[in-house]
């Protein structure tokens, strides 16, 4: 009977928000001030650390970690992505082809190259250039250097392993560090060069 309540008031007062792009149901409340846009967000569905929320057209980062529920629901708190890190789609080198599909030749008869760019990945991210803290852990950073932190996924792992460089706010940028001690997501600590 009680939980049968909690689903009623909650149906009531909830808002639908993406989770990793699937619709789900949420109560958001504001934490204190902070100099981060931060909200709680409260469902019935688990949310775990690392999810992306989409809210009001925004991306957040789920940064605390939710296993649990508490009175009868799960409470993650998000962070709003400020920036997002484009990377170019990949480059396929194929021939030229007609509308049925054969390859069409110059006039000397070789194929014609041409070079095809897929989509580019766009990366919800959350940048800072001082100081990052999660759960009271706080990371010092270096006057040249900045702290990103995204979803950790397959995808990124590859995007932002350690060496590879991004560029972010005109500048060009090298993973120096991949922390994945936060499972769900990647901190990564990286250099201006």
């Amino acid at each position: 009977m009680f939980d049968m309540d909690v689903q009623f008031l909650f149906d009531m007062a909830s808002q639908t928000i993406l989770v990793n792009d699937k619709e789900q149901k949420a109560i958001i409340t504001n934490p204190q001030m902070s100099e981060n846009e931060e909200r709680y967000l409260h469902t019935m569905d688990c949310v775990t650390l690392g999810h992306i929320v989409t809210l009001d057209n925004e991306k957040f980062l789920v940064v605390s970690e939710t296993v649990t529920k508490r009175h009868s629901k799960y409470k993650a708190k998000i962070r709003h992505c400020n920036y997002t890190i484009e990377f170019a789609g990949e480059v396929i080198e194929d021939y030229l082809r007609d509308e049925n599909g054969n390859i069409v030749y110059d006039r000397f008869g070789e194929p014609i190259l041409i070079t095809i760019e897929g989509d580019s990945i766009f990366i919800p991210s959350i940048v800072k250039n001082k100081t990052f803290s999660i759960a009271g852990s706080q990371l010092l950073v270096a006057e040249n250097q900045i702290i990103v932190i995204v979803q950790e996924s397959e995808v990124n792992k590859e995007k932002f392993k350690v060496n590879n460089t991004f560029n972010l706010m005109d500048y060009n940028w090298k993973v120096r560090n991949q922390d994945r001690t936060k499972k769900g997501l990647l901190i990564l600590t990286c250099e201006r060069v």
